[in-house]
């Protein structure tokens, strides 16, 4: 006799990461996918540095430590997602780019302090390449160079050095080998935009170049718009939210009445930017002309936040009947909801109790892997 299918939609455990990517599906229990937005927190306090989710529909908070703190993460900066669907991470203080399962375990550590890696901030995926942006001192000689390594930690390279970016900060590639590189140095011809071309060939004049006044000053996170546009948060004075012309990086537009100095930056899809920096996450919203405050973490300890970039992506819970969260349904589960009965505990049938049509559904997904 075939098997009934069941469409179950459950929510994530509190306290726990999010289940697993959108394109790992539960063979009895297609749920709808989540998506979310990912805000490093870099704490003052280093051994509390830890990854926040945002709900990328409303903003509101779903984890604020969907990774938590341990023993690797100081200072990240910026997340993005591999090819493989982990998390690979930037990190300002401990020297290093980290990789992280989507479940928030620490996988491994791609590069690091030993091989000469020293505050690594901007972050971007190329086809086998990760891209990332630090600074090289010399003597009394700052030099920014963008460097390259492989997914597999292998081929560390300098792949571009750029003698007029003394601080390169964020970096995105626009396609067909070409990137935007954030230039926060306060030096002659610094706090521009750069457009570094394929093998490294570099404009004679700034993609954007700021005159510092009205223009952008310290540019952090840089986003890729799909209508063609280029986002920007500018942190210094005069900060804001910078909109460019993708081709001619001509500014198109600026929100400047936010409440802080922003670090990161995300347009929703209903066209509210939702940016971080220091100790709040907030929306602005150009209809209504108003900041919404989502987070502003000044409490319950003495340290506050420090919310860095953001970082949009798309998962799916684990499936229901998998109660104990090990990728699979079998006896552990079963244990988990008899010891739930009457209660919400082992309520796979999102009907608000453990009874027995959860002991139904649990018997018919027996075997299954999901993870």
């Amino acid at each position: 006799m075939a098997r009934t299918s069941l469409k179950i939609t459950r929510q994530p455990r509190a306290g726990s990461a999010v289940g697993c990517l959108a394109a790992l599906t539960c063979a009895i229990c297609p749920v709808s996918a989540q998506s979310l937005l990912l805000v490093p927190d870099s704490l003052p306090n280093s051994s509390s540095a830890k990854v926040w989710a945002f709900s990328a529909v409303d903003g509101s908070v779903i984890n604020p430590n969907f990774i938590a703190p341990d023993a690797f993460l100081s200072q990240p900066i910026k997340i993005v997602v591999s090819p493989a669907g982990t998390l690979l991470i930037t990190d300002e203080t401990a020297d290093a780019i980290f990789e992280y399962s989507v479940g928030g375990s620490y996988l491994r550590t791609v590069v690091g302090p030993s091989q000469g890696i020293d505050r690594p901030y901007g972050l971007e995926v190329v086809g086998e390449w990760i891209y990332f942006s630090m600074s090289i001192t010399q003597g009394s000689v700052t030099t920014g160079v963008l460097k390259r390594v492989r997914l597999d930690g292998t081929g560390l390279e300098d792949w571009c050095v750029l003698p007029q970016v003394v601080s390169p900060r964020d970096i995105v590639h626009l396609g067909n080998g070409e990137f935007l590189v954030g230039d926060s140095g306060a030096h002659p011809g610094g706090e521009d935009i750069e457009r570094i071309g394929p093998n490294c060939s570099i404009s004679s004049a700034p993609w954007h170049d700021s005159d510092g006044i009205s223009g952008i000053d310290f540019p952090q996170q840089i986003t890729l718009l799909g209508d063609g546009t280029v986002l920007a948060a500018g942190f210094s004075d005069p900060y804001g939210l910078f909109t460019y012309d993708r081709q001619l990086g001509l500014e198109i537009a600026r929100v400047s009445n936010l409440l802080l100095s922003p670090r990161g930056v995300h347009r929703m899809a209903d066209g509210r930017y939702f940016y971080t920096g220091g100790t709040r996450v907030t929306i602005w919203d150009p209809v209504a002309e108003t900041n919404i405050v989502i987070v502003n973490q000044v409490s319950p300890t003495a340290s506050v936040a420090s919310f860095r970039f953001v970082t949009p992506i798309t998962i799916a819970p684990a499936c229901p009947t998998d109660l104990d969260g090990d990728g699979n349904t079998g006896g552990s589960d079963l244990t988990v909801l008899l010891g739930a009965w009457g209660s919400i505990g082992g309520d796979v049938n999102a009907d608000g109790t453990t009874n027995g049509s959860d002991l139904a559904v649990l018997l018919g997904a027996w075997g299954v892997h999901c993870g």
